[in-house]
């Protein structure tokens, strides 16, 4: 029995039910009534050591992820734990995948574990409509809180960034500085990755130029190699971009070893934008232009959020971050 029981049966939303745990001021005396009648019918008592949601916490957070050895998710995981850790919580990891019956096999350890929340890194959680419809159940019984991804559901709080207008941002900064032929290099179907294509794609229509000049490559062999013949292939078979956009810094090094061994000058031939502002793209040669996808924000407003929904708070279920495009040497706008 928990919280999330008691709200249901009073019909009120668990901050209320907090708050009445915690004798907040903030609930009329009707509704207090309700919810300490449901209380006593189900035998719920709240226990001394609980906090916030009055669960029996032991001040644990359950993250999930697919793979640490991922740049983006080895950086989420550190700002997390710090975050966290300042904030008198421990956390409890467990590598998923992406394969429903393993996210629902690693879900249970956590829900074992009596984690207070869990948080999910990576918007490839909620490509699958049967990882959706988990997530949502998951969500009754505690809160998710869900990095770079958007899912509308009771308890399932999501941050995540602006991809669609960062991408089209890009193209027309592109356009406006004569790189007329573009291309969008990706490597993933995940609801990230089809925000960015869907922006660069919504950007191209906009220039109302002939088709010919932009194109899309997805890159689904995920290794140097065959993205270097793959861009050999597109560069010899369709046209010479004079633009490329990646969907993330692997990617547009990867643009740029390819330039490097074609002898195709960056950025006067090729101009290469990146994604992310990963370390990639300081320690290439030259640095690389690419948009900051806000990651310690989207982490901080994360936390922020749970530590609120903790002490009986109903803060704003979504969170979407606007870009940021860092500029360096592989792309300076002139205007």
């Amino acid at each position: 029995m928990n919280i999330y029981d008691i709200a249901n049966r009073a019909n009120v939303s668990i901050a209320t039910v907090s708050r009445v745990i915690n004798n907040s001021p903030k609930v009329s005396e009707k509704t207090r009534k309700r919810v300490h009648d449901i209380m006593d019918e189900l035998g719920f008592t709240p226990n001394v050591f609980a906090r916030g949601l009055g669960l029996n916490t032991m001040k644990t957070i359950g993250i999930l992820c697919s793979d640490p050895s991922d740049i983006y998710v080895a950086r989420a995981l550190s700002y997390f734990e710090k975050m966290l850790r300042e904030n008198g919580y421990d956390s409890l990891l467990c590598c998923s995948g992406y394969d429903t019956e393993n996210l629902k096999k690693y879900i249970n350890i956590l829900f074992s574990k009596s984690v207070d929340a869990i948080i999910m890194i990576g918007s490839k959680y909620i490509s699958s409509r049967d990882n959706k419809n988990l997530i949502k159940n998951s969500a009754k019984s505690l809160p998710i809180f869900l990095i770079n991804g958007f899912l509308k559901a009771d308890n399932v709080y999501c941050s995540y960034y602006d991809d669609f207008n960062a991408t089209k941002k890009i193209v027309d900064m592109l356009y406006n500085n004569c790189k007329r032929k573009l291309l969008f290099l990706y490597n993933s179907t995940s609801q990230s990755a089809k925000r960015k294509l869907d922006g660069f794609l919504k950007g191209c229509k906009n220039l109302k130029e002939p088709t010919d000049k932009f194109d899309t490559l997805l890159c689904e062999e995920n290794n140097i190699e065959s993205i270097i013949s793959l861009l050999g292939d597109f560069f010899e078979k369709k046209f010479f971009p004079e633009g490329i956009v990646a969907s993330d810094d692997f990617l547009a090094m990867i643009v740029l070893k390819f330039a490097k061994q074609n002898n195709i000058e960056i950025p006067g031939e090729l101009s290469v934008i990146g994604y992310d502002n990963s370390i990639f793209s300081k320690l290439s040669y030259p640095e690389l232009t690419t948009i900051d996808s806000g990651l310690f924000s989207l982490c901080k407003h994360s936390v922020n959020t749970l530590l609120k929904v903790f002490d009986g708070d109903s803060p704003e279920n979504i969170c979407l971050l606007k870009p940021d495009i860092i500029e360096r040497d592989t792309f300076r706008s002139k205007t």
